[in-house]
């Protein structure tokens, strides 16, 4: 804990334990229109090769798209197309991304995860 020197409170503040030297970059790919849990882990293979567990995922998307983090049974998060590209930071380990495009148009996707 750190105490905030003009009222000599106690607040917690976080602190990045190790610098990470590494990251993984998915270079652009597609989900087709339609699909549901595209298991990015398993469909393209720079995605978690480096990192296992990411605490900074950013994702870029023409489309609008939902992900789920973790498992498939976890509550979808929609990305709109305008807020790309989408930034999850030290929410939680992420250690897969299930990716589903309802938009009626192929999304083209990239992702970044550190």
């Amino acid at each position: 804990m750190k105490t905030n020197r003009h009222s000599n409170t106690s607040f917690p503040i976080k602190v990045v334990d190790d610098l990470y030297e590494t990251y993984d970059f998915v270079a652009s790919f597609t989900v087709a229109t339609g699909t549901t849990d595209y298991d990015l882990k398993t469909q393209q293979a720079t995605a978690f090769k480096n990192v296992s567990k990411a605490w900074l995922v950013l994702i870029w998307t023409d489309q609008d798209i939902s992900i789920k983090i973790n498992d498939t049974s976890n509550p979808s998060i929609p990305i709109p197309a305008v807020e790309s590209p989408y930034e999850l930071r030290n929410i939680l380990r992420v250690s897969n991304i299930y990716i589903t495009n309802a938009s009626g148009v192929t999304a083209n996707i990239k992702v970044m995860l550190v």
